[in-house]
């Protein structure tokens, strides 16, 4: 393991995940949202950014690390993948998961309306369009 590696992870537990969960993180988002990632890539604790690649080449990339990323968008921030893969959790479960997704998204593009991004999402198109059908 890269003697650098330790400080690969945060000492705050919240922020960190592996590369295998963030994968499968990354592919739900991409399928259920059409939300990407433009980015990814480790923040250690010496402020140093490795590289997506270089963390895959790592020979121990099973350990959980602070992994940031930035999605696909203008003007998108870099957010923390733990943190918003809790984040997407916790609005899938509330009262009012698109309350929730809308914050998620006003963090993730603070310049931009995030009820643009939500219209374009594949799922609200096809229920726009069932309800539009209804209207005789």
């Amino acid at each position: 393991m890269n003697p650098v590696a330790n400080d690969w992870a945060s000492s705050d537990p919240t922020q960190n995940i592996t590369l295998a969960d963030a994968d499968q993180f990354k592919n739900q988002l991409a399928a259920a949202l059409a939300v990407q990632f433009a980015e990814r890539f480790v923040k250690t604790s010496t402020g140093e950014i490795i590289s997506e690649a270089e963390l895959r080449r790592n020979p121990l990339p099973a350990a959980p690390v602070n992994l940031w990323g930035t999605l696909v968008g203008v003007g998108s921030e870099q957010l923390n993948v733990a943190q918003l893969r809790t984040s997407v959790r916790a609005a899938a479960q509330s009262n009012n998961p698109s309350g929730g997704l809308q914050n998620i998204l006003q963090q993730a593009f603070p310049k931009s309306d995030p009820s643009a991004v939500i219209m374009r999402l594949p799922g609200v198109i096809v229920a726009i369009g069932t309800a539009l059908a209804q209207i005789s």
